[in-house]
């Protein structure tokens, strides 16, 4: 089948230098005819290109390939869940490493200890939390995480608490909101970049309890753990929920011979990439193509780059 004259990759956020490697070893190494060319969209986070948008752009074939981050998001996509009214025709490439979690923590003179207290005593809390608009990942999820216990941001507004927004877990302000005691809790991801600080500052990793856990793991997003491995100083181990991994998706329809192609220009590349695991290892093709500590594959791969994968010997 001959492939198409136009190859797209959108993405956006801070996958972007990925995709621009990605971009340029497929121009080099894809058998494509001489009037080809390979587009590459870099949105930012509040674009059409940012949350939960790609999916849907790429079911209906406006890109041929994008991200989704968490990797929890193309499972959501694909289950036709949450914001998504119908399954999505998608299928993996491979999951770039990013290890993350999305974690709920609160001051402990507070004397919070967990998220049911927040709402049984209607707790004021000055909450430090994302910046963003209708399609968000983090808020999304931060909101249905919130809604199993009964509660949403905007009850906390309503008990008397604020929002403090910050652009990005690293944004200079959500330090400053931390240090300075504006905030009385952090609810993101991006943990790597505050989570030391925040329990420096005095702050409770909270716990999300099984039941809420499994409503999320429903609309894809699994639960995890973390741990001391991550954060030596945590008091207390819990279980929240999995926010890692940059699923690199595809439609279900595209030709295999181009998936394929998209595999090999990945595997020809992929030791450039610095993958973002705890420890700032380079990826592996083997966890690129099956999923691993920094991003689970949660959906099927494409059968065309599952062909590489096994004739390579990385499956």
């Amino acid at each position: 089948m001959k492939p198409p004259t136009t190859v797209s990759i959108a993405t956006t956020s801070r996958r972007a230098e990925i995709a621009m490697q990605v971009a340029s070893s497929f121009y080099r190494c894809a058998s494509l005819p001489l009037t080809s060319q390979v587009n590459l969209a870099l949105g930012y986070r509040d674009s059409d290109l940012g949350g939960t948008r790609i999916p849907i752009l790429v079911d209906q074939k406006k890109f041929d390939f994008g991200f989704a981050n968490p990797s929890g998001l193309a499972r959501m996509a694909l289950l036709g869940a949450g914001p998504y009214r119908k399954k999505l025709a998608l299928r993996a490439i491979g999951v770039f490493p990013s290890w993350d979690r999305l974690v709920f923590a609160v001051r402990g003179d507070t004397g919070i200890r967990s998220l049911e207290e927040i709402k049984e005593k209607k707790y004021p809390l000055s909450v430090s939390t994302r910046s963003g608009g209708k399609y968000h990942t983090t808020l999304y999820a931060i909101d249905e995480v919130l809604r199993g216990y009964g509660f949403s941001l905007a009850d906390i507004e309503k008990w008397g608490g604020k929002l403090l927004r910050a652009a990005s877990p690293s944004d200079p302000a959500r330090a400053q909101q931390i240090r300075s005691g504006a905030a009385d809790a952090v609810f993101d991801e991006g943990i790597k970049s505050w989570g030391e600080l925040a329990l420096e500052s005095g702050m409770r990793f909270l716990p999300v309890r099984e039941e809420v856990l499994r409503r999320m793991e429903r609309l894809g997003f699994p639960g995890a753990a973390l741990t001391r491995t991550a954060f030596p100083t945590l008091k207390e181990e819990i279980t929240t929920v999995d926010f890692s991994g940059w699923t690199f998706f595809c439609h279900r329809k595209l030709p295999g011979a181009l998936a394929c192609q998209m595999a090999m220009a990945i595997d020809l590349c992929h030791d450039r990439i610095r993958a973002d695991h705890l420890n700032r290892t380079t990826m592996t093709m083997q966890e690129f193509c099956r999923g691993g500590e920094g991003g689970a594959l949660t959906i099927p791969l494409h059968p065309g780059a599952k062909k590489y994968y096994r004739e390579k010997g990385y499956l």
